[in-house]
């Protein structure tokens, strides 16, 4: 049976969890006494997007395309795109996002078709 050897981390490699733990109780402090330790940023929240069927139908057609078209286009099957039209189903938050942006700005099909 052969002896295997332990590999030892090089000094430079190591974590040195005393100096990460210091500084994290002197970012805890700072954040106390209401310093900003990191960036923040501002987001305002909106609701998820809805898209009824009558408009999905409307963006699909201004775009003058096929059902089967538009649904490789979004990447999702044409019988989902059909459910979604005739209003069996409705499409999740991101779809309906990429719905809406299609309607704002057409020419999202044709970078939709390079990706």
């Amino acid at each position: 049976m052969k002896a295997v050897a332990k590999i030892k981390p090089a000094r430079a490699a190591r974590r040195d969890l005393f100096a990460e733990l210091g500084e994290g109780m002197a970012a805890l402090a700072d954040a106390r006494q209401g310093k900003r330790t990191l960036r923040t940023h501002a987001v305002e929240y909106r609701p998820a997007p809805r898209v009824t069927p009558k408009e999905l139908v409307r963006v699909r057609e201004d775009l003058k395309i096929s059902r089967a078209l538009f649904a490789a286009y979004l990447r999702t099957n044409v019988r989902t795109l059909e459910n979604w039209e005739q209003g069996r189903a409705k499409p999740n938050a991101q779809a309906a996002l990429l719905i809406n942006l299609v309607k704002r700005f057409p020419d999202t099909v044709q970078r939709l078709a390079t990706i």
